[in-house]
């Protein structure tokens, strides 16, 4: 049976052909005549997403997500879409408000969504809002009993959800005198005795291994048009990825019983609760599980998995553990077999088709992300869709003959699309053209894919955005070097607002995925185990060479950049050549050592680099890697940029660099950002984030004379 959807983005000729099959015709890539994109585009650029296909395979519901600049904030709404792309879509929640996370109820009776909306009863009910769909839309309403996010069983009669339970209320604190409450009462700082007390984007936590002070989050039942919920779990730790089994009387669920253990990294074991509260936990292996899957008969259970990091530090492995996908049997808990053994990729969670034949999954590729399937009793793994984009959040019908995703290319951002699953599935139908107007008025840039070898004899993979202008003969242009963040992530073909900014700006745009990026297998994945800076620094600068050598480069207008694992690595290349004109480090790491206590995640320290700093080996691998042990004599202009509220990577590691260059007089300027954490920045500090970034390069580079071409 064939099941290759038609390859979408591979060229603008490509794209045409398909419109004399696709209900809306997509409107041209980029004009060829169009202006550069700018800075302010920013603020006009929308993505469509999360797309939920109703039961029936007959409408869509999607999120468009939009920046309004006035507010400094994004602001998302659902549409619904026909699923075969006629007639316009619908706004169905309020503009007032945000909306996300669509789905739908079994028999597509109810659209479900959360929203950051008040409640006007005052009912205490979480996000999460209902709209009747089986008939004329009336208000969004909420449903008594419900407080978190609900999962409907395969007849529609029950709701499973989970919620922070606390076991009992807190004990009243007691004081030696008035003085000694007043005292207590006025103090306004922070005390902790418990080691993992922050985390990115959530600040400064409270204590894990108190139930009062984290509640654990119980699985509780509830009747489906509303009412009092009851509690089926006393586990005291978190139950997640609840799945109901086909026939309405069980769930499945991972949770981790040694949650509240700080010294015990994830792993989630994988357990079963029936109706009744009967838990049976089917693995204590050792492994981390995630996104369970119930077979067609609900005999078994389909599991994402790997083993558990304490193991691969405990065993001072050389690599870590590879991602597969398990079936075991829903009643023993019998591993019985591993889907993915032979698969050298790294699967996303699964799905099992409505007959039981196949599991579906996504999974990033050379670049690419696209949909994979594999025979639930075994056999070779299949990639379901192809070209050169990255396809995501996959939304089947009850009978999986369609699918809705995400797609997204270098001159797309992301859309909506519909596709038939079968022997005939030919035609892709395009829902949304969120981001028309602006691609009318703009030219972007394609990216052309480069392959070239490291010193090692290692195969790379890169890709170069020309820039505005670019052709032989027109003399050498400026690059910038970009690299991705991670460092277990990986470029490819998607759209990128800033490789696009810089390009019609002038300027050579040379990204890669250098070793340790995804998409390329096992040994790939791991291949900077031990001591970064190593073999992937050698791959990045192979790519520049290469680059240099096929296009016309200015090599003393060169810049390089990244953010996170990209800006370490911008740290690093600048101590080991001169050979760029420029930097620009974006929350960078410049010392393993002092990283290894401030940031969040202790772990990557722990394993990839063989232990902590109080233990030789892992000493030694952290100073080797440390750009700070090697900032004598870096001769480049560097700008550095950081959130202050950064737990990732905290700011005083920028802040020890910038002190290194500019104590040996290198140009170097810090710019800081408050109240900014290591991702999910407002829209005024992203442009202006970028807007430092180009005068950088304007500085350094002066590329002025080429952007007007």
């Amino acid at each position: 049976m064939r099941v290759r959807f038609s390859s979408l983005f591979s060229s603008v000729a490509a794209v045409a052909a398909f419109t004399s099959h696709t209900a809306v015709a997509p409107a041209p890539l980029a004009s060829q005549e169009g202006r550069p994109l700018e800075l302010a585009d920013y603020y006009r650029l929308k993505d469509a997403g999360s797309p939920a296909l109703s039961p029936d395979g007959s409408r869509v519901a999607y999120v468009v997500t939009s920046v309004l600049e006035e507010e400094n904030r994004r602001h998302s709404e659902i549409r619904l879409a026909s699923a075969d792309g006629s007639g316009e879509a619908t706004r169905v929640t309020s503009p007032s408000f945000s909306a996300s996370a669509p789905r739908w109820t079994p028999h597509g009776r109810h659209l479900v969504f959360t929203s950051n909306r008040p409640d006007p009863g005052g009912s205490g009910a979480g996000s999460t809002w209902f709209l009747r769909m089986d008939r004329p839309a009336g208000e969004a309403f909420r449903l008594e009993g419900l407080r978190g996010s609900p999962v409907f069983s395969p007849d529609g009669r029950w709701i499973a959800f989970t919620r922070p339970t606390p076991p009992g209320p807190p004990p009243e604190p007691s004081y030696a005198s008035d003085f000694e409450r007043r005292t207590v009462e006025r103090f306004d700082g922070r005390e902790y005795d418990w080691m993992n007390y922050r985390f990115d984007r959530r600040g400064y936590l409270p204590d894990p291994r108190d139930p009062n002070a984290t509640p654990p989050r119980e699985v509780y039942l509830l009747p489906a048009e509303g009412g009092e919920a009851r509690q089926l779990t006393e586990l005291g730790f978190d139950a997640s990825g609840l799945a109901w089994s086909p026939d309405g009387r069980r769930l499945a669920f991972t949770a981790d019983s040694h949650q509240r253990d700080e010294h015990s990294y994830e792993r989630s074991d994988l357990w079963v609760v029936d109706l009744d509260g009967d838990v049976n936990r089917l693995t204590d292996d050792g492994y981390n599980y995630s996104s369970p899957a119930w077979s067609a008969d609900g005999a078994r259970l389909v599991v994402r998995g790997n083993e558990g990091l304490d193991i691969i530090i405990a065993e001072a492995r050389d690599r870590g553990a590879p991602n597969d996908l398990f079936v075991f049997d829903a009643q023993s808990g019998q591993r019985l077999r591993n889907l993915t053994a032979e698969w050298d990729l790294i699967p996303g969670g699964p799905t099992v088709s409505a007959d039981g034949g196949h599991v579906y999954f996504s999974a990033g590729i050379r670049g690419n992300t696209h949909l994979f399937r594999v025979a639930e009793g075994g056999g070779p793994v299949e990639q379901v869709t192809a070209g050169d984009r990255r396809l995501g959040s996959f939304s089947f019908s009850e009978d999986f003959s369609r699918v809705a995703f995400r797609a997204t290319a270098p001159t797309e951002p992301g859309d909506v699309w519909v596709a038939d699953v079968g022997a005939d599935a030919d035609d892709e139908v395009r829902l949304t053209e969120v981001n028309g107007d602006l691609l009318a008025e703009i030219e972007l840039s394609s990216p052309e894919r480069l392959s070239f070898r490291s010193p090692d004899g290692t195969e790379v993979e890169g890709w170069m955005l020309p820039a505005r202008g670019y052709a032989p003969g027109q003399g050498g242009f400026p690059m910038v070097l970009q690299m991705h963040g991670g460092p277990h992530g990986a470029y490819g073909n998607t759209f990128s607002f800033d490789q696009q900014l810089l390009a019609g700006r002038g300027y050579m745009v040379l990204f890669t995925n250098p070793r340790a990026s995804t998409g390329y297998g096992e040994d790939f994945r791991w291949g900077t185990w031990g001591g970064w800076g190593f073999n992937d620094y050698d791959d990045v600068m192979a790519g520049v060479d290469h680059a240099i050598e096929r296009y016309e480069i200015d090599t003393a207008r060169m810049g390089v950049t990244g953010y996170s694992y990209g800006g370490y690595l911008t740290n690093w290349v600048i101590t080991q050549t001169d050979r760029f004109a420029a930097a620009v480090a974006g929350a960078s790491i410049s010392n393993w050592v002092s990283d290894y206590a401030v940031a969040d995640i202790p772990r990557t320290k722990e394993s990839e680099f063989y232990g902590p700093p109080w233990e030789e080996r892992g000493l030694e691998n952290l100073l080797r890697s440390s750009p700070i042990i090697h900032a004598k004599g870096v001769t480049t202009p560097t700008l550095f940029v950081h959130g202050e509220s950064d737990h990732r990577v905290p700011i005083e590691e920028a802040e020890q660099m910038y002190v290194a260059l500019r104590k040996q007089q290198v140009p170097a300027k810090f710019v800081r950002y408050p109240d900014s954490y290591h991702g999910g920045w407002t829209p005024w500090r992203m442009v202006h984030r970028m807007w430092v970034q180009l005068e950088w390069w304007e500085q350094w580079l002066r590329s002025s004379a080429t952007s007007d071409q």
